[in-house]
């Protein structure tokens, strides 16, 4: 099994020491952290422990620095850890930067630490050191944590604390393979032959050579040439690994090329997209940090920050939406960034104010895709609400759903950093609460859809109500009614597919009630019933559209008869009444039936009628498909017509 630790304490308590004595490498380095006794950059160290019931544990030791000046550095160490190793001296007790590193360290949402109580061979009183550190931890998340007197000088203690790092992580769950792996990068460089190599803390899922991958933010594409987990060449890397990743089709980031470097993130491209607005709830511990007046102040709306995440960092300002937070408070917050940040959901974050003198908050990702204009939305600030409660793949998944309104698969790793089953399992549960409703093509939110569906119904009734005498509302006029609902998705289709259940279905360019009859409106029934009647009488000799619609008004039924079909509009200037191309129909399907084929002429005889009718409507037989064209003559389209 494979974990990490990570070490956490104010300068020159020996952290360094202790990882040195743990592990027998010297994490300082770098030749000035030797030379100052100063750990400045992140170090590394491998630690093989057995676990009380001989579990086979392999553990990558980061080394964080201790000094004010190297927080930043700090944080991007401990973003991925399974166990904190907080280091406090017997002859100090706890510091400064005891306390802030207490605090990002719950920031970021770790549970499980060991206190270290080193130098305990040049301590006045042990006993009284170990008490004052206790009363120290009192309301934090480590209160309860173990502490073991140890000396890195004279070995006192390390059996024990080598025994209880492992007895912790035997009991830890390792890290869960979710199929999409993370790799904050906390160091890159290059070597000849090779070309670039990046290291971090796999976290999310496994890495092969082979894989193809992006660097994001700025999505630059590499692949994997090799891998190497505490100086060992493997083939896949797993979750909870030390991994150098050999990374060759990428330079380093310099000032003439875009490249490789710290605070990227290494992971596939279908995991997801940088943005650079995140909605988050933000948390502040209730306990300040000496020397850091910040950490005092009330964190204030659109106050300028500096957010840590992963082994990154970057410029902005948090919008809060529960008013200026103090400490022990928690709200709601959109961090707006000065540049793209590549974030999971749920994903922990520090902040801190925009000089990198203090720690002001912690933040967990409720959205890693904020919306900057949705955000002043009640209904919106309600969802983030609900979230903020609950870390659980259904809550986030009914979050994910409401916003979207329509899912068509499974969101994107970024957006729900659950495994299949997870996904799975939340889909039924939401479906069994009826807060979803599942088609083949997707899934959508329940109430949503119900409101749709009763707006789309009270929209085709109210068209049929103003406007009687026309068969429904057009099929365009209804999209663009409800465009904005579709604005990422298009579910027109879905929409009258689900409205034929409600009896309304689309008829050509219409979408009508079944129960809607087309009623001729009264002011127009005299001149519909002059219309009618005179093409009755004439039949095939029906006179010009001009004389039969002379004014606006009979133009006016004229068109609401050719809609509801009793009159047939043959051309720009022919029209004759539905019975008449009936009986029309009839006589020429009984004379090529005699007689296989005749011309127009011995059509139009047959028919009774004038070249100016007998032509259009004979085309019109072709377009019906009763009859078609052979040079000069026509015969049936069908020989069973």
């Amino acid at each position: 099994m494979n974990f990490i630790l990570g070490t956490a304490g104010h300068i020159d308590h020996g952290k360094s020491s202790l990882v040195k004595a743990l592990t027998g490498v010297n994490p300082d380095r770098l030749p000035e952290e030797q030379k100052r006794g100063v750990t400045i950059e992140l170090g590394f160290a491998h630690l093989s422990l057995s676990g009380p019931e001989g579990q086979d544990l392999q553990v990558g030791v980061v080394d964080v620095p201790g000094h004010a000046d190297f927080v930043n550095n700090m944080v991007a160490g401990v973003g991925a850890l399974d166990l904190a190793l907080i280091v406090v001296a017997a002859d100090d007790g706890w510091m400064p930067q005891s306390e802030e590193h207490l605090h990002i360290l719950s920031y970021l949402g770790m549970t499980r630490a060991i206190i270290a109580m080193t130098k305990v061979d040049i301590a006045e009183d042990p006993e009284f050191s170990v008490e004052f550190v206790r009363d120290s931890l009192a309301g934090s998340p480590f209160e309860e944590s173990p502490i073991y007197p140890v000396s890195s000088h004279t070995g006192e203690g390390l059996e024990e604390l080598r025994a209880a790092i492992a007895k912790t992580l035997s009991e830890t769950t390792p890290s869960e393979d979710l199929a999409v792996p993370c790799l904050p990068v906390d160091r890159a460089f290059s070597v000849k032959g090779m070309g670039t190599i990046v290291t971090g803390t796999l976290s999310r899922g496994s890495l092969a050579t082979g894989d193809k991958v992006l660097l994001q933010p700025q999505g630059l594409p590499a692949h994997v040439r090799a891998i190497q987990n505490h100086s060992q060449s493997v083939e896949t890397a797993r979750p909870g690994m030390r991994t150098a990743v050999n990374i060759p089709d990428v330079a380093l980031d310099s000032r003439k090329e875009r490249g490789v470097k710290r605070g990227q993130i290494l992971t596939l491209a279908e995991a997801g997209s940088p943005s650079d607005t995140i909605n988050v709830v933000l948390e502040r511990l209730a306990r300040t940090i000496p020397n850091q007046p910040g950490s005092e102040r009330p964190l204030k709306n659109n106050q300028k920050i500096r957010l840590h995440y992963g082994s990154g960092r970057v410029n902005g300002r948090v919008r809060l939406l529960d008013g200026e937070l103090i400490p022990g408070q928690s709200g709601l917050a959109q961090i707006r960034l000065d540049e793209p940040l590549f974030t999971f959901a749920n994903d922990r974050i520090v902040v801190r104010d925009w000089s990198g003198e203090a720690t002001l908050a912690g933040a967990r990702v409720l959205d890693a895709h904020g919306s900057r204009r949705h955000l002043g939305k009640i209904e919106h600030q309600e969802q983030l609400r609900e979230l903020s409660k609950k870390e659980s793949p259904e809550a986030l998944l009914n979050y994910l759903i409401q916003k979207h309104r329509y899912l068509p698969a499974k969101p994107t790793a970024q957006e729900f950093p659950f495994s299949n089953r997870s996904f799975k399992n939340a889909l039924r549960e939401l479906a069994s609460q009826k807060q979803i409703i599942r088609l083949a093509q997707g899934h959508i939110d329940a109430s949503w859809w119900q409101d749709l569906l009763a707006r789309s119904n009270q929209a085709v009734a109210d068209y049929h109500e103003k406007n009687p005498d026309l068969p429904g509302i057009p099929l365009q006029t209804l999209r663009n009614t409800f465009a904005r609902e579709f604005s990422q998705h298009d579910l027109f289709d879905l929409l009258l597919e689900a409205l034929r259940a409600e009896d309304i279905q689309a008829e050509g360019e219409f979408v009508k009630a079944l129960s809607h009859q087309t009623d001729i409106p009264p002011e127009l029934k005299k001149e519909a019933d002059a219309i009618l009647a005179t093409l009755a009488r004439e039949q095939l000799n029906a006179p010009n559209k001009k004389d039969l619609a002379p004014d606006a008004a009979a133009q006016r039924a004229f068109a609401f008869l050719v809609r509801v079909g009793q009159v047939v509009s043959l051309d720009e200037k022919t029209a004759v009444d539905a019975a008449s191309v009936e009986h029309a129909t009839d006589l020429v399907r009984n004379y090529l039936t005699e007689h296989q084929s005749a011309t127009a002429s011995d059509l139009r005889q047959v028919l009774g009628t004038s070249r100016r009718v007998a032509m259009p409507l004979l085309e019109h037989l072709d377009v019906k498909g009763l009859t078609r064209r052979q040079g000069d003559v026509r015969v049936l389209k069908n020989a069973d017509a």
